[in-house]
């Protein structure tokens, strides 16, 4: 008997091995197209990684700039949320590839800008540094253990030339840091700096930017030829549109930059408003083009961390994005670091809105000696307001001898969906 249920139990197990084995041959070609498919996913997005991680050009510039400010916060990579991050965004204009022009020689910083995000990634602070901006340089160390000599009462962009002098991208960005940090007591986290080039594709990459242009626009020497009215950009023309200084405004390079942030400030409405965070292909093509030709530190330049921070920022209103030049006095034709400066500096440091007004905020607090003004909570004072890159754009006050890129009335809403192609 007990020979009987050994042989059925054996036979039992015989039947369910082979019910297995015996599978319908459409099961098979099921599953070998689902690996199939998972396998090819896999593949395509670790070779995409590889490429646009490839793109980036990543180096490390620590062990160059020398003394620093002091670091209030973890190394800005996210998801570690809760610490703000300051990162200087420069705008080369080597003149290389297709902009290649052999009567310009050495690197220049064409536009600098320094991106604060808030530690609750609620408020991202643009200031821009005018280039022309007269400051003293510091001495600058290169890769090779060399130095720059350092320059008293020179033009702001001569930090990037000097650091740039053998042609190194890194050491021309490590010099302007420097820079910065002397001017600004500012940590500086990390750099980005972007090419002719990569600032091109990646408004293409957008599919173009609006941009309202109050009157005609024929500037020879940047390429700009231009109608008045809201227009749909290319990346040529977008760039044209950021480099154009004597065809518009009074021809100043402070005119340019208030130009500059609202391209920018486009740009940004643009990418934010496509969602691309949730369209992969439109995300892999953006970032293909605006991987191509940056320059970065090693922490930003990963595109892990890139990846983090975009997704924390997703949903960041508009109108929280504020743009502002950097306080600045006439003195003749040149111009010099502003009274209120210092103040705008504190600010990002604090992480705080750049408009914080700790005199306004003591002001108005309640008269009840229990209570004080609480420096995240205090409104900013109208005479300190800066512009923001809200759609619709306000008038707005300045600070102290004009620092914020004013949008009024003559530049009416400009949208993609009311935006004409420049032809």
């Amino acid at each position: 008997m007990q020979n009987l249920r050994q042989l059925s139990h054996r036979k039992a197990h015989a039947r369910r091995v082979g019910s297995v084995r015996g599978m319908n041959p459409r099961w098979h070609i099921a599953i070998a197209g689902v690996l199939g498919v998972l396998l090819f996913l896999a593949t395509a997005f670790g070779l995409a990684w590889v490429r646009l991680q490839g793109n980036v050009n990543v180096e490390d510039i620590d062990s160059i700039i020398g003394d620093r400010p002091s670091q209030s916060s973890q190394p800005p990579i996210d998801p570690n949320a809760g610490n703000p991050i300051n990162l200087l965004v420069m705008g080369s204009d080597v003149r290389t590839g297709d902009f290649a022009d052999s009567n310009v020689e050495g690197m220049r910083s064409d536009a600098t800008m320094l991106i604060h995000i808030a530690a609750d990634r609620s408020r991202i602070d643009a200031v821009s540094i005018p280039r022309d901006l007269r400051i003293d340089i510091p001495s600058c160390t290169l890769h090779d253990g060399t130095t720059t000599k350092p320059g008293k009462n020179r033009k702001f962009n001569d930090a990037f030339a000097r650091g740039g002098e053998k042609g190194n991208v890194s050491e021309a960005a490590a010099c302007t840091i420097k820079t910065v940090e002397s001017l600004t007591g500012i940590y500086i986290d990390d750099y980005v700096v972007v090419d002719f080039q990569g600032f091109q594709t990646m408004v293409d990459a957008l599919g173009g930017v609006p941009l309202y242009f109050p009157k005609d626009v024929d500037d020879r020497r940047a390429d700009l030829h231009i109608k008045k009215g809201c227009r749909l950009l290319d990346g040529h023309d977008a760039l044209a549109a950021a480099r154009s200084r004597y065809a518009q405004g009074d021809g100043s390079d402070i005119g340019r930059i208030d130009r500059q942030q609202q391209l920018v400030a486009a740009i940004i409405r643009e990418a934010l408003s496509r969602n691309l965070l949730t369209n992969m292909p439109s995300l892999y093509t953006f970032l293909d083009a605006a991987t191509q030709s940056l320059s970065t530190g090693p922490q930003i330049g990963s595109l892990s961390t890139m990846a983090g921070l975009a997704y924390s920022v997703r949903n960041i209103d508009p109108a929280h994005i504020t743009f502002m030049t950097a306080p600045f006095d006439w003195a003749g034709s040149e111009i010099y670091m502003g009274k209120d400066a210092e103040r705008i500096w504190t600010n990002i440091i604090m992480d705080r809105p750049l408009t914080y007004d700790p005199s306004a905020a003591t002001a108005s607090a309640s008269p009840s000696p229990s209570e004080t003004a609480s420096p995240d909570t205090a409104s900013p004072t109208p005479s300190a307001s800066a512009t923001t890159s809200s759609p619709t754009p306000t008038p707005s006050p300045t600070l102290e001898h004009g620092t914020t890129a004013e949008q009024d009335d003559e530049f009416p809403t400009c949208t993609r969906a009311n935006a004409e192609p420049n032809e």
